[in-house]
């Protein structure tokens, strides 16, 4: 079975036009489930991205006091009138939503793999979020956007969810990023990221995501604006080895293709997949409007001319957590298989995969311990810059096979009496 809507908006000619929001009732008393999908731009020439969330909605006393909904009053967009809550989150984690469909140039009709779909909730008070930047062509424009959904009519094996992939810890130029508050963070991701330099040709981001369950990945989607040039996402796989699963060499801001795994990426628990893009700020960039300008990574509403790090993936939970995410302190090491914590503290159970100050310094506190963990991935953190040795890390912990390992997510010097 199908059903679609139409959205209509008037565009201006020129100025900022806030994303436009648009909520359309979803009409199903029951759970539906989406077997397939097509976001479709009526205007390709001022539709920039399309992102479509299920929520629920209610009225919301008081206008938005934020910055961008009152940019959008003043130009007509009324974006404040409700209190939205994501509808279909990650199994155990609110925090992570699904966002249903996206359209960005170069998007096209999605069918989703056998035996999976996502999920539609039905009910009293959900709704459809449409999100929609638009950019102004100089002329005022017109837009009527599409969104079509097809349905199954029984549910799949696994339920697939679209998130950003490696957005729980991140690095800018090497640096490690401490957690942010919220309304700090850049958009879809743990911290605040620091702005590109002006004339600044290869500035480097890395995110990593950590899983403490079974994961099988379907699809991978990078997404940025003017100054990203590629994209290289590869797997820490819980026993070290590594393996590149996607390299964009040429990334395009007019061409942004999902990439559908031939074979779907069954990832055991306590593997972590890390995401490296790198962004061209210089004039060599001929698609660079302002190379003598910082770039700036927003909480939201990022205009073209802004900058995003969004390596969406979607992906389905095989079964629920086993594993833990810890934080421990100790002695870097390195040997032939690599890096190890020697020294090291018992571990303390970590609510984030991200640095934490305030975590560091109470870690620090504590004397050296007798354990002893071989870590994996750390190489992203580069250790061999580290002075002193002393470190706190974090990651999931596992046992078994690779016997006592971390699959590190965060790794920060500390000051420890450790012997050179």
């Amino acid at each position: 079975m199908r059903s679609s809507l139409c959205l209509r908006f008037k565009i201006p000619a020129q100025g900022i036009v806030p994303y436009v929001t648009q909520l359309v009732k979803v009409p199903f008393p029951e759970d539906r489930w989406v077997a397939a999908i097509q976001v479709r731009p009526g205007n390709g020439a001022v539709v920039h991205h399309m992102a479509i969330t299920e929520v629920r909605a209610t009225p919301r006393f008081g206008l938005d006091p934020s910055p961008l909904a009152s940019l959008a009053r003043q130009v007509g967009f009324r974006n404040d009138l409700v209190v939205r809550q994501p509808a279909v989150t990650a199994p155990g984690d609110p925090a992570l939503y699904d966002m249903l469909g996206v359209y960005t140039p170069g998007a096209s009709f999605e069918m989703y793999a056998d035996g999976t779909a996502k999920l539609l909730r039905g009910g009293k008070d959900l709704y459809l979020n449409c999100n929609i930047h638009y950019q102004p062509t100089g002329r005022p424009e017109k837009d009527r956007s599409l969104l079509a959904l097809w349905f199954q009519p029984q549910p799949p094996k696994r339920q697939l969810l679209r998130v950003n992939g490696a957005g729980e810890s991140l690095l800018a130029d090497g640096r490690e990023l401490p957690t942010a508050a919220a309304q700090d963070r850049a958009e879809g991701n743990s911290a605040a990221i620091p702005a590109i330099p002006p004339y600044e040709a290869n500035y480097e981001v890395t995110g990593m995501t950590a899983y403490t369950q079974p994961v099988v990945i379907y699809q991978l989607h990078p997404h940025a604006h003017l100054r990203a040039k590629d994209f290289a996402y590869t797997v820490v796989y819980d026993d070290g080895r590594e393996q590149p699963v996607l390299t964009v060499p040429k990334y395009d801001f007019l061409w942004q293709l999902a990439y559908d795994l031939e074979t779907p990426l069954a990832l055991p628990a306590g593997s972590k997949l890390v995401v490296t893009a790198h962004y061209d700020n210089s004039a060599n960039n001929r698609n660079n409007p302002a190379p003598d300008k910082e770039v700036r990574f927003l909480p939201s509403g990022n205009q073209s001319w802004d900058e995003m790090f969004t390596p969406f993936i979607q992906y389905a939970w095989q079964a629920p957590g086993t594993l833990d995410v810890v934080a421990v302190d100790g002695c870097l090491e390195r040997d032939a298989a690599g890096w190890t914590l020697t020294g090291a503290t018992d571990p303390l159970a970590s609510k984030t995969e991200a640095a934490s100050s305030e975590a560091s310094m109470a870690l620090a506190a504590k004397p050296l311990g007798h354990r002893y963990y071989r870590l994996l991935g750390a190489r992203f953190f580069d250790p061999s810059r580290r002075k002193p040795r002393g470190a706190a890390v974090k990651g999931v912990l596992i046992a078994g096979a690779c016997g006592n390992c971390i699959n590190v997510t965060s790794l920060q010097t500390v000051p420890l009496a450790c012997v050179e």
